[in-house]
């Protein structure tokens, strides 16, 4: 089923253009007038990050282990507590 040979076969066929020329398309005047504008942002690529709710056990740790971390900065944005995977901002 999956041969070189079925395939060749069912795709023999060639696609010709429409006959019509494009001058003489009917397009209504509402799609002609139609503002297309890009989705005001773009989600990232790959699967979403899950956030969680963090356990006690979670909490204690991060409390024992008290070092002063680096503030998360969004390379996107600039705005602080997200990186650009979880940016969920206007471009």
């Amino acid at each position: 089923m999956y041969m070189t040979s079925t395939w060749r076969t069912a795709y023999q066929e060639t696609i010709n253009p429409i006959g019509v020329p494009e001058d003489s398309w009917f397009v209504p005047n509402d799609v002609r007038n139609a503002n297309v504008v890009p989705p005001e942002s773009r989600r990232g690529a790959g699967r979403r990050r899950k956030r969680r709710y963090k356990t006690v056990e979670d909490k204690l740790r991060s409390l024992q282990g008290a070092q002063e971390k680096k503030r998360r900065r969004c390379s996107r944005c600039g705005e602080e507590n997200h990186n650009k995977a979880t940016c969920d901002r206007v471009i």
